[in-house]
């Protein structure tokens, strides 16, 4: 687990600024979520964390480590995207394994691990099943299987639950909690649905036209 320093963040594309003097603490162990309209720089900001972006000007720090322009798969964080990014002539259990596998760890551990983390997400009945064959809410759990059994120490989820209809959304909300309590990782949520984004976090950081407007718990934001 780690706790993550966004320093006097600036990441401009061209002429265009999309975050601007960001200063954010995100503590270990915290269900953090970036809550704000598109195109107001909350992914921008995520995907930094991530390393598919490095900013303008300005420090990202994991602990005490500076992670500025370390690339993303040196960071051990596991990103959940919107479309789920999952590889539709794989299984779930190969879709799960990928990362293990880039990793190169023995088959039996590669097994044990991804039969654990189906099992706590509830699919492993499906270990065997092609993911295309799987309804949206069971893929969304892949992709989460996937983002946690190469135990990263920060889970990024980047709109996760927007594809899924109201009752799985739900669902999904409260699966999610429960998986970050368990594993008690720190977790990063990129939403603009006021009602999860209140009902799940620990912190919220309210974001607007590039600038972080706000930082509190679910009850400050609210008030």
């Amino acid at each position: 687990m780690s706790t993550v320093y966004l320093t006097e963040i600036t990441k401009q594309f061209g002429s265009v600024t999309a975050v601007k003097n960001l200063d954010l603490t995100i503590q270990e162990g915290e269900f953090f979520t970036f809550l704000g309209p598109s195109g107001c720089g909350k992914t921008t900001t995520l995907r930094m964390i991530a390393g598919f972006y490095y900013p303008t000007t300005g420090k990202v720090k994991f602990n005490e480590r500076d992670m500025t322009k370390v690339a993303p798969e040196k960071r051990n964080t596991g990103m959940v995207f919107q479309n789920y990014a999952l590889f539709p002539h794989m299984t779930v259990f190969e879709n799960v394994a990928f990362g293990l596998k880039v990793r190169k760890l023995k088959k039996s551990v590669i097994k044990e691990k991804v039969t654990d983390v189906l099992k706590k997400v509830r699919l492993d009945q499906f270990i065997d099943r092609q993911v295309s064959q799987l309804s949206g809410g069971q893929q969304q759990r892949v992709a989460l299987a996937r983002a946690l059994v190469i135990e990263p120490d920060i889970l990024l989820l980047d709109e996760p639950l927007s594809n899924l209809d109201a009752r799985l959304r739900d669902e999904m909300r409260t699966e999610i909690l429960r998986l970050q309590r368990e594993y008690g990782i720190t977790m990063v949520y990129v939403t603009h649905d006021q009602v999860e984004a209140l009902s799940m976090s620990d912190r919220i950081a309210v974001f607007n036209t590039g600038e972080c407007q706000q930082v509190g718990t679910p009850t400050e934001i609210y008030n």
